[in-house]
């Protein structure tokens, strides 16, 4: 029994305990009620003097609303569901001691507008889980400062059921704090609430600046000024639009911090521009204000000074320049132009740089050894200035391109001779000193003739028969060779005739002049005439064969009048067949391929043998003096190897008048003498 006793004293002090807590959160409950009653009475008295005109004496709420009759009855219903929840708390306690308030909502999202100098407050939120019976949602807001200060009370501004969940907040000043938040109520005294969102309503859209004016002060910028909005609320900054031409793209400059003067600057000289400014504040761009056309002033940039030009290589030259004088209020140059052509005006060039800041430019893929004119001047954005001094400048010589369509024909056959033609190089840069030929048996010792660069035409000495000859051609001025053209040529194979026991001897003629009386004895084979071919003795020959010709196929003897005694001749003797041209003839060969190759020395092919000058033809040749070992004489240009020659003059001191009295310890056992013949050597 007292067990039971204890237990019942225990219970009734919980409960008086529970109690007396739930008595305390009503009196704060119904003291909240009153605050908000109390509020929106005010509220709506401060309405119904403002309707009346009336002023009032104390400090009253902000009473800003559209729509007296919708804002009364919404205050209205403010006070019915306050009134009402202030009867709720005064009732008695629940019997069970238990108050359980519903869960609060969720995703509470506040965003704010204005519209024509009018603000307001979106409220949006889920409900609870689970939603409870008789649920009902209460929308709280209150203004704050910057620092979050709550001045005044809060208010209940609707009542919503569990139906609704958003709820719009009307009546607001731009540019304002407020603190909202969502609370939820279930039929009894005690509620959940969200936490409060924080947010500022926007500033008003401000109207279109006035009063603009426009003026150009130098060729790239335009002065504005203007006037600020009929209706401005706080502006952040202002936009100047404008185009070049009144056609896109559209530009923009943004002025901010806010003022009333702007320069537009980096405009192109001598352009109309239409531009219009509009207005920010936080909540947006208001309109443009009256489009208004502008024209910068004119600027012809004068041109770059000290233009200098260098040749740095065949192809490439640098030039140099200083910018030029700008005066107070010339225009922006934006680079410069250098204008050039050759000195044959074939056609003409135009070079930029990026910017004003390069002063240098560099002029490649010129051609060598060309003299070229430039000139510079100063670019702007829209057009360019009048050019300064023309400046010559000649690019570094080259050595000259291979002579071109260089052609080969055989002009004579008996003994055979070549004829060269071809056109000057393509590129000479500059005056040709002369043309170089290289010339002689392929893969043999080759000959080195200058010709005179007037001319294009060259006839070869007499050619061995039936032999590839090439012909190196090169082109010279003052920097050297350039490349070769090359082209071959193989002489036809001819049939000859060689009279036997040639002989050459010393003769004085009349006024004491001395000439070679050169004898032979008559062939085997008829022949309708004799060709006699001599030339001065060289160990490397430079010189040619000079040709006299016999019409009379019964002669024996000839005689040669020589301009120098003291040389020592090498003499040919070859009888004419009696036919046509013969079977072997080849046409001319005009092709060729092309080169450089080293220039040879001419070099002679001697035999070794016992002393005797005269000279029997045999199956390997020209024999002089035959011998147990033929020795034999041979050119290294020789067009008739089975001719008889004869070798005739002056016995050198101290050596047999021999081919081995010929001998040079500097030569090789195995020389040719380019352009020569087999034979014996005459010295007057």
């Amino acid at each position: 029994m007292w067990n039971l006793l204890g237990f019942t004293i225990v219970t009734i002090c919980v409960c008086a305990h529970q109690i007396s807590a739930q008595r305390q959160e009503k009196l704060t409950a119904m003291n909240g009620y009153l605050k908000n009653i109390i509020a929106n009475a005010q509220i709506m008295q401060a309405m119904v003097q403002a309707e009346l005109g009336q002023n009032i004496p104390n400090p009253k709420p902000n009473p800003v609303y559209d729509n007296f009759l919708e804002a009364g009855e919404m205050r209205l219903q403010v006070l019915e569901a306050s009134t009402a929840a202030l009867k709720t708390a005064i009732g008695s306690p629940n019997k069970n001691c238990e108050v359980t308030p519903p869960p609060p909502p969720t995703n509470v999202i506040a965003e704010s507008a204005t519209m024509d100098n009018v603000s307001s407050i979106v409220v949006r939120w889920d409900p609870p889980n689970p939603v409870p019976d008789n649920l009902q949602y209460k929308v709280y807001f209150s203004a704050i400062d910057e620092s979050g200060y709550q001045a005044a009370g809060e208010v209940v501004f609707r009542i919503c059921d569990s139906t609704q969940t958003s709820a719009s907040i009307t009546d607001l000043s731009p540019r304002s704090r407020y603190q909202v938040r969502i609370g939820t109520v279930a039929g009894v005294v005690s509620e959940s609430s969200s936490t409060p969102e924080l947010i500022e309503t926007p500033d008003i859209i401000p109207s279109m600046p006035t009063n603009v004016i426009m003026e150009a002060i130098s060729p790239n910028s335009v002065a504005l000024k203007w006037a600020p909005p009929d209706i401005a609320g706080e502006i952040t900054e202002y936009v100047i639009y404008y185009m070049e031409d009144g056609n896109p793209p559209l530009m923009t400059d943004v002025v901010s911090p806010p003022g009333q003067y702007h320069t537009v600057e980096d405009l192109s000289e001598g352009t109309r521009y239409v531009m219009e400014v509009a207005a920010r504040s936080n909540n947006g761009e208001g309109p443009k204000s009256v489009p208004q056309e502008v024209r910068t002033i004119d600027f012809n940039p004068p041109h770059p000074l000290n233009l200098n030009c260098t040749a740095v290589n065949k192809t490439t030259v640098i030039l140099t320049w200083e910018p030029p004088v700008l005066l107070a209020g010339d225009g922006i140059i934006r680079g410069y132009n250098i204008n050039y052509t050759d000195s044959r005006y074939r056609e003409f060039y135009l070079y930029k740089t990026k910017d004003a800041s390069i002063a240098t430019a560099v002029i490649d893929n010129l051609e060598p050894a060309t003299m070229y004119y430039f000139q510079a001047s100063s670019r702007t954005r829209k057009t360019f200035g009048g050019g300064g001094a023309v400046v010559m400048c000649q690019t570094k010589a080259d050595a000259p391109t291979a002579p071109r369509n260089v052609q080969l024909e055989l002009s004579r056959i008996e003994p055979p001779q070549l004829t060269m033609r071809w056109i000057p190089s393509l590129h000479t840069y500059g005056p040709l000193k002369n043309y170089t030929l290289h010339w002689g048996v392929k893969n043999g010792a080759l000959r080195k003739e200058l010709i005179d660069p007037t001319r294009l035409r060259w006839i070869s000495d007499f050619l061995d028969d039936d032999t590839v000859h090439e012909f190196k051609l090169y082109a010279v001025n003052d920097v050297g060779f350039g490349e070769p053209a090359i082209q071959t040529f193989k002489t036809p194979k001819r049939q000859t005739i060689v009279p036997p026991n040639v002989t050459v001897d010393r003769v004085k003629g009349d006024y004491n002049t001395t000439m070679l009386q050169v004898r032979w004895d008559p062939p085997l084979h008829p022949v309708q005439g004799y060709d006699i071919l001599y030339r001065k003795f060289e160990w490397v020959y430079s010189g040619r064969w000079h040709l006299k010709e016999i019409s009379d196929p019964t002669a024996l003897a000839s005689e040669i009048i020589v301009n120098k005694p003291e040389n020592s001749f090498i003499v040919v003797v070859q009888g004419k067949p009696v036919r046509g041209r013969p079977p072997h003839f080849q046409q001319p060969n005009f092709g060729g391929p092309m080169g450089n190759n080293n220039m040879g020395q001419p070099s002679m092919n001697r035999g070794q043998g016992s002393p005797g000058r005269g000279m029997n033809p045999g199956p390997g040749g020209n024999q002089m003096n035959p011998g147990p070992r033929g020795n034999q004489m041979m050119g290294g240009q020789n067009p008739f190897r089975n001719n008889n020659m004869e070798m005739q003059g002056n016995q050198p001191q101290g050596q047999s008048l021999s081919v081995s009295s010929m001998s040079n310890p500097g030569m090789p056992q195995q020389q040719q003498m380019q352009g020569g013949f087999g034979g014996q050597r005459f010295r007057p």
